[in-house]
């Protein structure tokens, strides 16, 4: 809610807009070349299955379209996040400072803050794929699969929680090893800020304007959850 109220502020919406149009873009092409290639990908896994399992195919449909919306979901949320990563930092950091009443004090420039912004996104997409392949791994194991679903949302989560606050932690110097860590510190109030991110966006639309949202609010619990380390120490 906080999210939500700050980014209607005046100074802060432009920081808004252009990471919004840059979200539709994308989530509207990924969807397109889904839905394209779709029954391509479909007959495809069909053909691979013997005749006498031939009636198993509308299982292959559906776990087809499942396997799509995760992929989707997760695929958009890192392309969309690498290509708005500088418009982002900004807002986080304009967000902060409108939270403190003060100029962030920062070692780095605000002209470095941009192409770090951008580093900062590989190196989360390093730490996130491994993850994902494995979650998938587990998805398709018999017996151990039934723990799938609740992965999926803890994973999720931890993935939402750590990307919208990374923004404030990289503004504030600090390293996304420490940022795992003192989000590791406090893991109830990371799954309940992840959680409802995570929902949110899956929802077709809502996602499309959710990231400035997700990017004030991970600003606002890294101010209330976070940054209190650097200031106790």
């Amino acid at each position: 809610m906080d999210g939500f109220r700050l980014v209607r502020q005046r100074g802060l919406r432009q920081y808004v807009i252009i990471p919004a149009l840059i979200n539709m873009f994308v989530f509207i092409t990924m969807i397109a070349l889904s839905v394209s290639q779709f029954e391509l990908w479909v007959t495809s896994a069909v053909a691979w299955l013997p005749d006498w399992l031939s009636f198993l195919s509308w299982l292959i449909w559906l776990l087809s379209v499942i396997l799509v919306v995760f992929v989707l979901f997760f695929t958009f949320t890192i392309i969309a996040n690498i290509i708005a990563s500088p418009f982002n930092a900004l807002l986080s950091v304009k967000v902060e400072e409108h939270i403190l009443g003060a100029k962030l004090t920062s070692t780095t420039s605000l002209l470095l803050i941009l192409p770090r912004a951008l580093g900062r996104e590989v190196v989360k997409f390093l730490y996130f794929v491994p993850r994902l392949v494995g979650l998938l791994l587990l998805s398709v194991i018999p017996v151990v699969n039934v723990i799938a679903p609740i992965a999926w949302i803890m994973f999720s989560a931890w993935v939402m929680a750590i990307q919208y606050t990374d923004y404030a932690a990289d503004n504030n110097d600090t390293s996304f090893r420490e940022l795992r860590r003192r989000l590791g510190e406090v893991p109830l109030q990371s799954l309940l800020f992840g959680i409802p991110a995570y929902f949110l966006l899956a929802i077709p639309l809502v996602n499309l304007v959710l990231m400035p949202v997700a990017v004030a609010s991970g600003t606002v619990f890294w101010v209330k959850n976070l940054r209190q380390v650097d200031l106790n120490n």
